[in-house]
C-alpha cells in the first residue's frame, strides 16, 4: 500500500515539476569557480554534521570574495530555523513533496552564478529547488534520471559523503577553461 502511495505522490510531483520547468526561461552558461561571484548552496540539513561541512565550505568561498546563500532542508516537522542557515522542513511541503514556502521560492529565483546541490541520494524537495533554480550553472550528484536538473554532475562512485562531493566540485570547477570573449 505504501508503494502505491509513493507512486501516486511521485507522479504528481513529476507533473508539477515538469509544468514548472516548462515555464522557466533561464539562460544557462558554464562558469568556473574562480569567475563565479555568487554561489547558492542547497543541502540536507537533517544530519548536523552536514551543517558543519557546509558552513566551513561557505566560509572559504566568502574569504575568496564570493557572496554565498545557503538553503537547508530538514527532514522533520520541528526544526524550522538554524543559526546563519535558511532552512525549511516537512511542514513547508505539499503532499507531493513540493516546497510551499516563499523563502524557498525567493532562494530559487536568485540569479546565482553557481548553484551547488550538496546532497546525496533522492531528496525530492531539494531536487525541486535545483530544477527550478535561476542559477547560471547548477552542479549536483550524478543520477541518470536527474540529468535535466543539473548542468554538471559528479559521479561519486562508492564515496557517498558531502565532503568528497565538495572536494570533487572544487576540483572540477577549477578545471573549467573557456573563452571569456
Amino acid at each position: 500500500m505504501m508503494k502505491l502511495w509513493d507512486d501516486i505522490r511521485n507522479y504528481f510531483y513529476k507533473r508539477n515539476l515538469a509544468e514548472r520547468i516548462s515555464g522557466l526561461k533561464v539562460k544557462r552558461n558554464i562558469i568556473n569557480l574562480d569567475d563565479s561571484k555568487s554561489v547558492g548552496i542547497i543541502y540536507d540539513s537533517t544530519n548536523p554534521d552536514n551543517d558543519i561541512i557546509i558552513t566551513k565550505f561557505a566560509e572559504g568561498l566568502r574569504k575568496d570574495g564570493k557572496t554565498v546563500d545557503i538553503l537547508g532542508y530538514v527532514n522533520d516537522k520541528k526544526i524550522d530555523h538554524k543559526a546563519d542557515i535558511l532552512v525549511f522542513n516537512k511542514k513547508n511541503l505539499s503532499w507531493t513533496q513540493v516546497p510551499d514556502d516563499t523563502r524557498v521560492e525567493q532562494f530559487a529565483a536568485k540569479k546565482f552564478d553557481l548553484l551547488l546541490a550538496c546532497f546525496i541520494g533522492q531528496n525530492l524537495p531539494l531536487e525541486y529547488v535545483a530544477a527550478i533554480s535561476n542559477a547560471r550553472w547548477r552542479l549536483g550528484v550524478y543520477a541518470a534520471n536527474k540529468t535535466e536538473y543539473y548542468d554538471m554532475m559528479i559521479n561519486l562512485g562508492e564515496k557517498n559523503n558531502i565532503q568528497y562531493l565538495l572536494d570533487q566540485a572544487i576540483y572540477f570547477l577549477k578545471q573549467i577553461k573557456y573563452d571569456s570573449k
